[in-house]
């Protein structure tokens, strides 16, 4: 009897094993450094992981882009802001807070609870708008998306009793470390990879390649896609709610075009429509903007950029992805097995085979800053 995992069992656990144990690894080597700057970037980048997985979670498996995801981020970090703030300080934050929620003035939670409360209500949000949106493809629902994040974006400028409008949100207590956050990224990691696998997801990747022949063949792709958009908008809503634990301080403009654009960037430059390219895409942008950042700031072997130096070279990496290698640096590709675990057991060869064709193709075979904190 061979001692080796069966092929199938080993391809549905080597990217979510492969991608959380570097994740780890690189968490503890930071941690050990040190180095409380290393250690503050690398918590963003964890952070921003879990907002570019829930990003993939509905892009990546639907193939329509979202402008809006960010709307979810921010109602997060505002809904865990308010049950987080400690009550004492909330009476005078919040002196006209509306009679039906006077109630939040004397709640005080831990992040864990607030963050998941955060998540179901992002959740929520989505499912409302979904009948609307879930039910167009292409450039309508992109651009049906941005309307959602414009809309939320207003209420939250403008609905000074309960969020303080342009006033900085303060308050906000400091409880997000490095640990933390890549236990998050993680857990965010294994929720979309089992999504992915899910027959919920593997209908919605079918609908990406060619919604009217999946249709044809009875997948209900508004029902599938919903799916996605709530689940996504949760882990979404929860990785705003340590965002916001994290800066503790922000007002509604910390979430909108430039944010927004960060991320689209992330998952663009990795490779969408594959988790690992998200992955490599936020690590990627993320030292690229932290370089460019310093190097802006003069911090950086004496070197001293212009102001927006950062954003530009984010920009021109798009750009030029988009020219020389408009799939991303992982081509939409997931991390392949290795070749000794590819050749399989005795008696595997129909296995393996179907594995060949399906990374050849780029699937799997079970598949058919936000910007810096400175």
């Amino acid at each position: 009897m061979s001692g080796r995992l069966p092929v199938g069992l080993a391809r549905a656990v080597w990217v979510p094993t492969v991608l959380i144990a570097a994740l780890a690894l690189a968490a503890l080597l930071i941690g050990a450094n040190g180095d409380v700057v290393i250690e503050r970037t690398a918590t963003l980048l964890a952070i921003n992981l879990t907002i570019a997985v829930a990003f993939h979670v509905f892009s990546g498996n639907s193939g329509v882009l979202s402008f809006g995801h960010l709307a979810f981020v921010a109602f997060g970090a505002y809904v865990c802001a308010l049950l987080t703030i400690p009550a004492n300080l909330k009476t005078s934050l919040f002196p006209d807070m509306p009679g039906f929620l006077d109630w939040i003035l004397d709640v005080e939670l831990g992040l864990l609870p607030a963050a998941l409360i955060a998540g179901v209500c992002a959740a929520l949000l989505a499912l409302v708008v979904a009948p609307a949106l879930m039910r167009l493809s292409g450039l309508p629902a992109g651009i049906s998306t941005l309307a959602l994040l414009v809309i939320v974006y207003t209420v939250l400028l403008h609905w000074e009793e309960v969020t303080r409008g342009s006033s900085t949100m303060i308050g906000v207590p400091a409880d997000v470390q490095l640990g933390g956050a890549t236990i998050l990224a993680c857990a965010a990691i294994a929720i979309a990879w089992i999504y992915q696998r899910s027959r919920s997801g593997l209908r919605l990747r079918a609908s990406r390649e060619d919604d009217i022949a999946a249709s044809a063949l009875g997948v209900r792709v508004a029902a599938d896609r919903t799916r996605a958009w709530a689940l996504s908008a949760f882990l979404a809503g929860v990785g705003g709610a340590f965002y916001s634990h994290f800066i503790t301080t922000f007002t509604p403009s910390e979430f909108y075009l430039e944010a927004t654009f960060m991320i689209i960037a992330m998952v663009v430059v990795g490779g969408l429509g594959s988790l690992t390219g998200t992955v490599l895409g936020v690590v990627v942008i993320s030292v690229l903007d932290d370089l460019l950042g310093r190097a802006q700031d003069g911090g950086l072997l004496g070197i001293s950029l212009p102001a927006g130096s950062a954003a530009v070279g984010v920009a021109v990496l798009l750009l030029a992805m988009l020219i020389k290698r408009p799939d991303g640096l992982t081509g939409g590709r997931e991390l392949p097995l290795p070749r000794a675990w590819r050749r399989g057991a005795p008696g595997d060869g129909g296995e393996v085979a179907g594995q060949a064709a399906s990374e050849g193709s780029g699937e799997s075979a079970s598949a058919p800053s936000i910007s810096s904190a400175r």
